[in-house]
C-alpha cells in the first residue's frame, strides 16, 4: 500500500504564496493534502486564506497559535510581555476586525492534531508547533541537535511526525531505542526565517510494510510585488513583514520568537 501526503503550513494571510506552493502540490498528486496551522496573521488578507480552506473540506486544517491568538481575542486576554509581543497583540486584534464571525468559529473547531494511519501499527501524527505544546513553549527550532530533539519525543512512538510553526523546512531522523524517527519540519508558506525566501511544503510517502519517505520542497516565488503590497497594506509596521518575503529572515534576527 502506497500512500502520499503533502503537508504546508504557516500562511500567516499571504494569498500569492498560497496559491503557488498550491499549484506545486498539484503536481505532486498527493492522496491527502494536510496543513499544520498558522493560516492567519501577519498577513494582509486573512479573510481570504480561512474562506479558501472553508470551502475545501478535503483539506485537513490543524490549528496554529497565531491562529487561535486571533481567534481567541488572546489580546483582549494577557498583558504583553514584551514590545514585540505588544505589536502581535494589535495585530491580533486588526487581523480578527477582518473576518467574519462565521470564520473565526470555524478557526476554533479546527484540531490541535491528526493522526493518520496507513497500515495498523505505523502513525503519522501531524501538529503544529510540538505533540505536547501549540506555541513556543517546548518547541522545535533548527538550533536544537537531533538528540535533543529525540529526548523532547522520548514518549511518542509514532513513526512519522510533521509540524509547522518554525518557518524552516527540514525533515529530521531521530534514533530512538527501537526505531529511527522521522520528524519533518513542513512550514513556511508565507515567510520564511531559515534565510530563503523560498514558499516551502513537505511530501511524506507511505510505501507499505512500515516503510517511509519525507523530503522538502521549496518553490520559486517572485516576492518584491507581495513585499510591497504588504508595506503599503493596513498592518502596522507591514516593513517588518515586507522585509521576511524579501529576504527570508526574520525582521528582528537576534530576536527570533523561538
Amino acid at each position: 500500500m502506497r500512500f502520499r501526503y503533502c503537508l504546508y503550513s504557516d500562511i500567516h494571510g499571504q494569498v500569492p504564496q498560497l496559491e503557488a506552493v498550491e499549484r506545486a502540490v498539484a503536481e505532486e498528486k498527493p492522496d491527502k493534502v494536510i496543513v499544520p496551522g498558522d493560516l492567519i496573521g501577519l498577513g494582509p488578507e486573512p479573510d481570504k486564506i480561512v474562506q479558501h480552506f472553508m470551502d475545501r473540506p478535503h483539506i485537513d486544517v490543524i490549528v496554529g497559535n497565531v491562529d487561535l491568538w486571533v481567534a481567541n481575542k488572546v489580546d483582549e486576554k494577557l498583558k504583553p510581555k514584551s514590545n514585540h509581543q505588544e505589536w502581535m497583540f494589535r495585530m491580533t486584534r486588526m487581523t480578527r476586525e477582518r473576518m467574519t464571525e462565521e470564520q473565526l468559529e470555524w478557526i476554533r473547531k479546527r484540531p490541535f492534531s491528526m493522526t493518520y494511519t496507513p497500515e495498523l501499527g505505523h502513525d503519522f501524527h501531524v501538529f503544529h508547533g510540538t505533540p505536547h505544546d501549540i506555541g513556543d513553549n517546548d518547541a522545535f527550532p533548527a538550533r536544537l541537535k537531533d538528540e535533543q530533539i529525540a529526548e523532547k519525543l522520548k514518549d511518542d512512538d509514532f513513526d512519522v511526525g510533521a509540524h509547522g510553526h518554525i518557518h524552516g523546512p527540514s525533515v529530521r531522523y531521530l534514533k530512538k531505542p527501537n526505531k529511527t524517527q522521522i520528524l519533518v519540519c513542513v512550514a513556511a508558506v508565507g515567510m520564511s526565517w531559515d534565510g530563503d525566501p523560498r514558499p516551502a511544503y513537505a511530501v511524506v510517502d507511505y510505501l507499505g510494510d512500515g516503510k517511509w519517505e519525507a523530503r522538502v520542497e521549496r518553490v520559486e516565488f517572485d516576492p518584491e510585488e507581495q513585499a510591497k503590497f504588504n508595506e503599503n497594506s493596513w498592518i502596522e509596521h507591514g516593513e517588518r513583514i515586507a522585509s521576511m518575503i524579501r529576504t527570508g529572515n526574520f525582521w528582528n534576527p537576534g530576536h527570533l520568537p523561538h
